[in-house]
């Protein structure tokens, strides 16, 4: 089971979560291949967490990539932009992928 309030995992049997103190509900009776509401939170959650560490990344790669450019502006400028823009529409479209299968 994951945690509905920070999306760690909670250990079976334990009543809290051991990362944040979030008192987990008591799992009641599942059909086979169901999930919880619960466990479907916590997914969310890490998707969302995975989202924004990539976003992160991606805007510290662009502003390297921007520096770069303005050390040289003999037409690296043109060159980082694009290279910027297609990392940029490869995140978006992963960030489609990601949202879709959710």
């Amino acid at each position: 089971m994951f945690c509905a309030q920070c999306g760690k995992e909670i250990p079976s049997g334990s009543p809290t979560c051991p990362a944040c103190g979030y008192l987990a509900m008591p799992p009641g009776p599942k059909s086979p291949g169901a999930r919880s509401f619960e466990d479907a939170v916590g997914e969310v959650r890490r998707a969302a967490q995975e989202l924004a560490r990539t976003a992160a990344d991606l805007s510290k790669r662009a502003g390297t990539e921007a520096k770069k450019a303005a050390r040289d502006p003999a037409g690296t400028a043109r060159r980082a932009s694009r290279k910027a823009a297609d990392e940029l529409d490869r995140a978006a479209h992963e960030v489609e992928r990601i949202l879709r299968d959710l």
